[in-house]
């Protein structure tokens, strides 16, 4: 069972427990994800079974798309509903404040990501030295913001729904944060809800329903299907020979950095990355393995 399967995960459930299932429903011995949702958060999550784990880090997963609510009023140390309430605060942004301020994070911004993420600092997560009562001291990173727009606006509750198309490494939990201090610096303000609708070519219309997985075989995608066209290629017999053995094969220049290569059946042959101007060298190898 070598390929991949979305997954609309609930709010409740890990990342990890989300992969275990969907693994269990279609028999697959091995799975990983691109990307985690934390319990708190909902929507798709790209699983990768069998020897596709090994693809995870070559997967098109960009732009990532969320919904998500800012409740104003308290902040909390995970930037989510999920944390200690830090600071509380009766100034609440308007409307019109918050539609002017979404503006300034359009395109590359610098951005802190919360303590509490998978940021690894001197090889640990962020997250765990902030439950160990560790200082954590993480730097600005430089995320790309393709838009952000304002879908909704409630006095009673206090709070806004937001929608972004981002890169890859943006912390939403900051995003919200950072929004609301921009908004007014007085304001106070974390994530109560977060949906992650796309990720790259995946969306939630080919995502199986994480309480229906018995019907996960209906959404499973091949590793061929899950690349875009130019990344992946069909190597002859005597190319796939010459890989299975770890020797380089010559390719049009046409071709980019990476690709995945297939034999003439469509079973997973190689990833292949370029050395020379069209050579290129098997780094991953699934011919009998």
């Amino acid at each position: 069972m070598d390929g991949f399967i979305c997954v609309d995960k609930p709010v409740g459930p890990s990342s990890f427990s989300a992969v275990r299932a969907a693994c269990k429903a279609l028999g697959a011995s091995k799975g990983g994800h691109a990307g985690t949702l934390d319990p708190m958060a909902s929507g798709i999550l790209v699983v990768a079974l069998g020897r596709c784990t090994r693809l995870l880090e070559y997967l098109p997963l960009e732009p990532k798309e969320y919904e998500f609510t800012v409740t104003f009023g308290t902040g909390t140390d995970t930037f989510d509903a999920m944390g200690k309430v830090v600071a509380n605060s009766d100034v609440i942004p308007s409307r019109e404040r918050l539609i002017d301020v979404i503006n300034d994070f359009l395109g590359e911004t610098e951005q802190t990501p919360p303590r509490y993420s998978a940021v690894k600092i001197g090889g640990t997560p962020a997250y765990k030295m902030a439950r160990n009562g560790v200082s954590v001291d993480i730097k600005p990173r430089i995320v790309n913001i393709y838009s952000l727009e304002m879908r909704g606006y409630n006095v009673d509750e206090k709070s806004a729904d937001f929608a972004v198309s981002c890169s890859g490494g943006t912390y939403v939990r900051s995003l919200a944060v950072d929004i609301t201090k921009t908004a007014n610096a007085n304001a106070e303000g974390h994530v109560s809800r977060l949906r992650r609708t796309r990720a790259g070519r995946f969306d939630l219309s080919n995502a199986a329903d994480f309480g229906n997985l018995s019907a996960a075989e209906n959404y499973f995608i091949n590793a061929a299907s899950a690349f875009d066209k130019d990344m992946t290629i069909v190597v002859t017999d005597e190319q796939k020979a010459d890989v299975s053995k770890g020797r380089d094969i010559v390719l049009s220049k046409n071709f980019g950095d990476v690709l995945i290569a297939f034999d003439k059946f469509g079973m997973l042959a190689a990833v292949l990355k370029k050395n020379d101007e069209d050579r290129y060298h098997p780094d991953k190898v699934f011919i009998d393995d």
